[in-house]
């Protein structure tokens, strides 16, 4: 779930002796038309003005538009997701709702054993899981319930009414999570917040560790997350297919509702307006600002890192629990006030060398960050706080993510035949 930006780019081309040059342009061009072509292009990419459709999914959970079974899937549909790719369909039925992989909203090469395709499930199937509270009904998640049909990744079977908890107090933080790509204050954040990040109930076979920024560990990772970018950024393959996700047009970003876009980049409102009149990157430039962007902005302004551990990165269930595990602290650290960033760079170069059958550089390398290098870094990221919250990234609508079962016939089991939980 690393973010590919164009922040360095923006600063490189309005500051130090390009800012006078682009302040001319700008401000002075030739009858104002410079500014008037800076707010076209600031339309264009969704940053100025009318009502973006790719945005309405976060509205209609905050609003609670969505009753019954779809309340579970319009709360899916706001999980985070690698390089929000939201690589998921829901089959709604009497008692529930199936959640499906769709391998095709893949990263290729930037996730080709698809590790992080599962944790944006899992973490679709957490928030679902939460959202059942809301409706007053008990529910029951079985992971991986139909062995013919590994594209079937849970099921989330719902008790009769009145059999569920109170309304979980995460909820209304469902339509405030969102990723932080920008600057943040640094400094430490009190044991209280970081306690309040991490309470949420064991997941089998899965692990949190946390690094202070300022700790050797904290610089240990920061090195680590620094050369994994450099050799994704120096990997022609990861980088276009990284690429393909970033959505430069705001007509692009209204028709798929899916991935990455100069607005949520985690530059200032002025800076991503000006840099809507660039045109659009090449992979090979975006990778390039984005490393600059790593080096000074992510890792510098961080004040915790962190990883999600499991055994077996690459065993589906094991996937999915990581990814629940993040929508989980990322929930919990918006509720305490703080925000949050994944920074995968070091995971994915270790699933790119075994992809290569290189040797494991990335791998042997991160066993600095363990106690016990039986336990695997599956999912990575950053913690801390900032003076302004993120803005929300497209999503697709329920209505979008609907499908048919998975067979004919299928059906979710009523609850009193369901047995298996998550």
């Amino acid at each position: 779930m690393a973010v590919r930006n164009r922040t360095a780019s923006i600063a490189a081309t309005f500051g130090r002796s390009g800012r006078m040059i682009a302040r001319r342009r700008l401000l002075i061009g030739a009858g104002g038309l410079a500014v008037a072509g800076l707010a076209g292009r600031a339309w264009q990419q969704g940053l100025l003005g009318g009502d973006n459709p790719a945005l309405a999914a976060w509205d209609d959970w905050a609003s609670q538009r969505q009753a019954g079974p779809l309340k579970l899937v319009g709360a899916g549909v706001l999980a985070s997701s690698p390089h929000n790719t939201q690589p998921w369909t829901f089959a709604i039925g009497r008692f529930g709702v199936d959640i499906f992989e769709v391998p095709g909203r893949n990263l290729g090469t930037m996730d080709p054993f698809g590790r992080e395709r599962l944790a944006g499930l899992g973490g679709a199937i957490h928030n679902m899981a939460l959202a059942s509270t809301a409706l007053g009904r008990a529910a029951k998640v079985k992971l991986l319930p139909d062995p013919q049909n590994p594209a079937h990744v849970a099921r989330v079977i719902l008790g009769p009414d009145g059999s569920g908890p109170a309304a979980h107090p995460l909820l209304p933080f469902i339509a405030r999570r969102h990723t932080h790509r920008g600057a943040w204050r640094g400094g430490p954040v009190s044991e209280a917040k970081l306690a309040a990040v991490l309470a949420f109930p064991a997941f089998a076979g899965v692990k949190v560790a946390l690094f202070a920024a300022s700790s050797p560990l904290g610089k240990r990772f920061a090195a680590l997350t620094d050369e994994a970018t450099v050799a994704i950024t120096g990997d022609a393959a990861m980088m276009a297919d990284s690429h393909r996700w970033f959505r430069h047009e705001r007509r692009d970003a209204e028709r798929l509702m899916d991935g990455l876009t100069l607005a949520t980049s985690g530059v200032s409102p002025w800076l991503a307006t000006a840099g809507a009149m660039l045109p659009a990157q090449s992979a090979a430039d975006e990778g390039k600002y984005w490393l600059a962007s790593t080096r000074d902005v992510h890792l510098p302004t961080a004040s915790l890192f962190g990883l999600i551990l499991t055994p077996g990165p690459h065993d589906r269930r094991s996937a999915l629990l990581v990814g629940s595990a993040w929508q989980r602290l990322h929930l919990n650290a918006t509720s305490a006030g703080l925000v949050a960033q994944p920074l995968n760079q070091l995971p994915e170069m270790i699933d790119r060398e075994a992809q290569l059958h290189a040797p494991p550089r990335f791998a042997r390398a991160a066993d600095a960050l363990l106690d016990d290098s039986a336990w695997r870094p599956s999912f990575a990221f950053r913690l801390g706080l900032a003076d302004a919250p993120a803005g929300a990234a497209l999503r697709r609508p329920v209505s979008a993510v609907i499908g048919p079962p998975a067979r004919m016939a299928w059906e979710v089991e009523p609850w009193k035949e369901a047995g298996g939980a998550y």
